[in-house]
């Protein structure tokens, strides 16, 4: 199977799992607890958070590990009610259901949804207008989307949210190591996950404010410098780290290497497959992401057709596959109903060859083929008279 999901989620790398296994064999004690190998735990943990402030140039005490940008992003909502219940919160149109559905939760009359363009590129004069008017806690913009691949101006959110004293949140969980996440530690807040980027699944972190000290998720316990309580996951920690400073260290090659295949695959996939488009075509995207319309045949057909041909694709967002509605991600791009209903994800992994994206731009053709025919065949109905 030629796996072209990665924005769901990423198979473990050897990197991490080495990482992984060394910490579970070396650095398994409570880092909490009083002896001699305990400590060197913790040292290995604190090791781990300065490592990582280091990379999104922040500071050590603003890292709280916990288990995912899910948990972050709910955290941070749940801290703003309680901080100022009676400010208004603006996220985007296009943000993670896990940001959207916190903030409604937890704001439920004082949500202000941010629109973007055709491209799927926030409103930064929209922005503007909101802070001038006042009254806002908090803006939270994804850095990237997860269904289009297409990347939000955050410096400039960043930039235009201090010039009006409200802090900012980014949801990096698509961005960070994809792209660099130097200068990342501007934001007062950013959320990601270890699993997007080849780390293990339910680890990940959140960057807090040092205005906002007070920061805590969970109660019963000291960790975390008591931000968040509950025994850290060391292993998974370090394992996260490690993937990440290699995932920087190859930055430039991997970002080349994918702009060169999804080019390929495009242009390839609109002359196999006459129709096809590609959302967010024009506006800068993640190199390994491809967001299809295809021309015809519902997208669970597609995902079904290329499963059977050695590909695994997505139809979106992993967190909404199995609602009945369409995508509001690409309802906000002005996509209708039935459009959002014929699209298909790709998204490419760091292993990933030309060769992969040529083979997948001919499966594509296979499938359309075979859907076509399908759909020319006549049902023959058998009639039984008693």
């Amino acid at each position: 199977m030629t796996y072209f999901d990665n924005n769901a989620t990423t198979p473990l790398d050897p990197v991490a799992e080495k990482a992984w296994l060394e910490a579970s064999r070396e650095s398994w004690q409570n880092p909490s607890s009083p002896y001699s190998s305990a400590a060197r735990a913790h040292n290995r943990l604190e090791d781990a958070r300065e490592r990582l402030a280091r990379l999104m140039d922040a500071d050590p005490k603003q890292i709280v590990f916990n288990s995912g940008a899910t948990e972050g992003n709910n955290a941070l909502f749940q801290f703003f009610q309680r901080f100022d219940p009676q400010g208004r919160v603006v996220v985007s149109a296009v943000e993670h259901p896990c940001v959207l559905a916190s903030a409604r939760y937890c704001f439920p009359n004082q949500c202000e949804i941010l629109p973007v363009n055709a491209q799927g590129v926030v409103d930064i004069s929209g922005l503007e207008n909101l802070l001038k008017n006042g009254g806002i806690a908090l803006v939270s913009i994804m850095a990237a989307n997860n269904e289009t691949g297409v990347l939000q101006p955050w410096p400039e959110v960043v930039k235009l949210c201090r010039k009006w004293s409200v802090p900012c949140h980014l949801d990096a969980a698509q961005w960070i190591g994809k792209r660099t996440c130097a200068g990342m530690g501007r934001a007062d807040f950013v959320t990601g996950c270890a699993h997007k980027f080849g780390g293990p699944k339910g680890v990940g972190f959140i960057k807090i404010s040092e205005t906002y000290n007070d920061f805590q998720c969970f109660h019963g316990g000291g960790q975390e410098d008591g931000h968040r309580a509950g025994t850290e996951n060391v292993p998974g920690i370090l394992a996260m780290v490690a993937q990440l400073e290699e995932r920087e260290r190859r930055m430039e090659e991997t970002a080349t290497a994918w702009v060169v295949g999804r080019q390929v695959f495009e242009h390839r996939i609109k002359e196999l497959v006459p129709g096809t488009r590609v959302v967010g075509e024009k506006a800068d995207r993640l190199g390994n992401t491809a967001c299809l319309i295809m021309p015809r045949f519902p997208n669970a057909r597609w995902v079904a057709q290329l499963d059977r041909l050695g590909f695994a694709v997505g139809r979106g967002s992993a967190c909404g596959t199995g609602k009945a509605a369409p995508s509001y991600v690409l309802a906000a791009l002005g996509l209708s109903g039935e459009e959002a209903k014929r699209a298909v994800r790709v998204s490419a992994g760091w292993d990933t060859t030309p060769d992969d994206w040529r083979g997948l731009a001919d499966a594509f053709a296979t499938a359309w083929k075979k859907l076509r025919a399908e759909q020319q065949t006549p049902t023959t109905a058998t009639v039984i008279s008693i």
